[in-house]
């Protein structure tokens, strides 16, 4: 019950942003402009209509399903996402530094995602949406803010996913390059600098130079994973369900308009991934959902306002096949 109430919570997220880019002509978001992701934001949520708004609601608070007693008692990470409260995604305050993820069985191998954008959602009761539209220091809003979506409206996006057959140990030099380059469209990452076993925790990506605007250097600090494998016995769909968040704050460095100054963005947000294993057990495709939530930082001057939950949360449907 608890993997089908966790299916059922992403499906939900993902309907639930589900302002779809070709739904209607009117609010298209570019895939390939250079206009920002919050100037193509702040026009889409004002063709939004009330109705939308409600549906959206209604769809992360209803369920055909109810969890169980000792699921609701679980602090696990799979209870917090069948919650189907973008207020359960609160930012992570840093304590001990985390371990590496290590990945099970059924991700292991080189695979080809695809990445298919279903929208976005203001959960914030405290901020109004046209400020929150209006702050392009938010992750998402520019290009290149979230590293690992690199164009968060981009309608589709393939890139390459290698997890080591041994270790369960993600290649991070693999999946970012590929994922940034596909998102920009154009190859524009010189090199990932990360080794796991050195530091699990702090990855840098350098571009060559004059080729994206947006960033010269990103330097990645992970501040909290979390990860959580219902196997598939317990589950209603009978699937294994894999359940992981990374909490990242991400210092982004490019040109400004000073001569000789650098400009530095901070950004913080969190990935919360859901993989389920192929019904049938074929092992060659898996599926899943990732949402992204991204947060304010302490520099804000809205951070008091929201200091902890999420004010945009994004959705993206994911498909799996492995690389023969």
């Amino acid at each position: 019950m608890l993997t089908l109430m966790l299916s059922c919570y992403c499906f939900n997220i993902a309907l639930a942003l589900s302002v779809h880019p070709r739904s209607n002509s009117n609010v298209g978001l570019p895939n390939h402009s250079e206009v920002s992701r919050r100037d193509a934001m702040t026009h889409l949520s004002r063709s939004s209509s009330a109705a939308a708004i409600a549906a959206a609601a209604a769809a992360i608070t209803s369920s055909s399903t109810t969890p169980p007693a000792d699921a609701a008692a679980s602090a696990g990470l799979a209870n917090k996402l069948s919650k189907r409260d973008p207020a359960q995604l609160k930012n992570s305050v840093f304590n001990i530094p985390p371990g590496a993820q290590v990945y099970p069985e059924f991700l292991r191998g080189s695979w080809d995602v695809t990445m298919k954008y279903r929208g976005f959602l203001f959960p914030s009761t405290t901020i109004a949406k046209d400020k929150i539209v209006a702050d392009v220091g938010i992750p998402g809003f520019q290009k290149l803010s979230i590293a690992q979506v690199g164009d968060v409206g981009r309608e589709v996006t393939t890139y390459q996913m290698s997890v080591d057959p041994a270790t369960g140990l993600e290649d991070r030099k693999v999946s970012l390059a590929s994922s940034i380059n596909s998102h920009l469209g154009y190859d524009a990452v010189r090199e990932v600098l990360y080794d796991a076993r050195e530091n699990a925790n702090r990855l840098s990506v350098d571009f060559v130079p004059q080729r994206t605007r947006n960033a010269n250097r990103i330097e990645l600090f992970c501040n909290a994973r979390e990860s959580e494998l219902v196997p598939a016995e317990s589950s209603a769909s009978g699937r294994t369900v894999f359940v992981c968040s990374e909490y990242v704050r991400q210092v982004t460095f490019g040109l400004s308009q000073e001569f000789g100054v650098a400009r530095q963005a901070v950004g913080n947000y969190a990935h919360f991934w859901t993989w389920r294993a192929d019904e049938g057990g074929d092992k060659s495709t898996v599926t899943g959902n990732l949402l992204t939530a991204a947060y304010l930082d302490a520099q804000d001057p809205m951070f008091f306002d929201e200091p902890s939950k999420p004010v945009v949360v994004y959705s993206h449907d994911l498909v799996a096949k492995k690389r023969s």
